[in-house]
């Protein structure tokens, strides 16, 4: 009797991966470290958004 292999994940299939799956390494690296110094109260996560967008449209590479 033979067996299919079911570890290939190029079909689709009844399951979810959850949120971070389609991300890249250093996104989830960068998601479990802004959630760790949240989690911490270190940082607010509203600071960090204003943060990163100020430097995506006021200081970025194409303003500067």
């Amino acid at each position: 009797m033979a067996h299919d292999n079911h570890d290939d994940h190029g079909h689709e299939h009844g399951h979810d991966h959850g949120e971070m799956s389609h991300l890249d390494a250093m996104e989830v690296r960068v998601r479990a470290l802004q959630s760790l110094l949240v989690e911490k109260g270190y940082v607010d996560p509203k600071a960090l958004d204003l943060i990163v967008e100020t430097y995506e449209t006021r200081i970025g590479p194409r303003n500067g």
